[in-house]
């Protein structure tokens, strides 16, 4: 009985961060779709893959986004040289023969 209040505990807080991660998660995908004149799809995909390769949680990648946006500190250069190669990823897939968008 007590494994199962843990699992649905460690759940629970799981749940919570989600919620409270999604306004600036929307956000970034905002800034994104605005800079670069993507998709909101596209712009989620951007922010997985600039953190997949990156090794930093999206939350961490969308608060960094937002900021570089809405205040005068940059993006650290690692995850600015992540975010141009899956922007430029993203472009070549645009203009590739039988692609949407």
């Amino acid at each position: 009985m007590s494994e199962r209040i843990e699992r649905l505990e460690e759940e629970n807080e799981q749940l919570r961060h989600a919620i409270e991660s999604r306004p600036v998660i929307d956000l970034a995908r905002g800034a994104l779709m605005a800079t670069f004149g993507c998709p909101a799809e596209d712009a989620w995909e951007i922010l997985v893959e600039v953190s997949q390769n990156s090794n930093v949680k999206l939350r961490v990648v969308a608060d960094v986004v937002t900021a570089a946006v809405t205040g005068p500190e940059p993006m650290p250069p690692h995850l600015q040289n992540h975010l141009q190669t899956a922007v430029e990823r993203w472009r070549s897939r645009e203009h590739e023969p039988g692609a949407g968008g």
